[in-house]
């Protein structure tokens, strides 16, 4: 072979190698916790308690506080939208955690008066009674993961307003380290990566719980996949050695069933990442 085909031979191997390793470190290299940021607590309670600190509404909401501006916006705002219901037209899109926490100590304080009055009236002609109970609602972020590339927060809810129980969820977030934008997968795949990644996924998923190629993903197996047709979610994270996405309770299974996870390693995902 001519010198100057091993030489270039050799260069786009090198190329070839220096992408490898600069896409390999880009998800899996895991730098030390390089940004500066503080933690910041909101916390707001209902005007009547019953007890003291205890039988009344509370919202609680910690999250770290980040230099950048952009940033820290868009940790509020993403914390916001997970208490905020967008298919309820009557309320607006809030814009600070009071437009959050308000409305919520409000409707305890008016279930509370509700509730005196009803026990008046009943206890006229027989013992009876309003079994009182604290609301809360808690919001946790914390930063889960860095790379060069990436910062990743991880955020657990709880929230309780009466019922059978309360409601925990967990969400993580990607950001980009430069521009503070979140990371979405269309960011992570190449073009038309969609149908490949849900046959990679769904393969994936079958195996984790047991399923075959024909089982359905319908209620009598315990799913709630709409039109029996598997879906990835937008709730994910990139750890070391691959992608992770997480369903909460009620997602894709009963209450019971807790959360599902699901990760795809970075090896599975070759010729579709970019």
């Amino acid at each position: 072979m001519p010198f100057f085909m091993k030489y270039l031979l050799l260069c786009l191997c090198s190329i070839c190698l220096i992408t490898s390793c600069k896409q390999a470190n880009r998800f899996e290299t895991a730098t030390s916790d390089t940004l500066s940021y503080s933690f910041k607590t909101y916390e707001k309670h209902s005007k009547n308690c019953l007890r003291p600190d205890s039988v009344c509404a509370t919202v609680k909401f910690d999250h770290p506080v980040f230099e950048q501006v952009a940033l820290n916006q868009a940790v509020e705002n993403e914390m916001m939208a997970i208490f905020h219901d967008e298919a309820d037209s009557t309320k607006s899109k809030p814009h600070s955690f009071d437009d959050i926490a308000n409305p919520f100590v409000d409707e305890y304080d008016k279930v509370i008066a509700e509730g005196k009055q009803f026990t008046e009236e009943i206890n006229e002609k027989n013992p009876g009674g309003f079994f009182a109970m604290p609301w809360y609602m808690e919001g946790n972020m914390k930063v889960f993961r860095q790379t060069d590339t990436y910062i990743m927060l991880h955020t657990n809810t709880n929230w309780f307003m009466g019922g059978p129980h309360p409601i925990s969820m967990e969400y993580y977030y990607v950001f980009d380290r430069q521009s503070f934008k979140r990371v979405l997968l269309e960011d992570l795949f190449i073009k038309g990566y969609e149908r490949k990644l849900l046959e990679i996924a769904e393969k994936k998923f079958r195996e984790n719980e047991k399923l075959k190629p024909a089982d359905k993903l319908d209620d009598l197996n315990g799913y709630f996949f709409e039109n029996e047709k598997f879906i990835l979610n937008d709730n994910f994270v990139l750890t070391e050695k691959g992608i992770k996405f997480l369903y909460n309770v009620y997602e894709i299974k009963a209450y019971a069933a807790g959360i599902t996870e699901l990760e795809l390693s970075y090896e599975s995902l070759k010729g579709i990442l970019k």
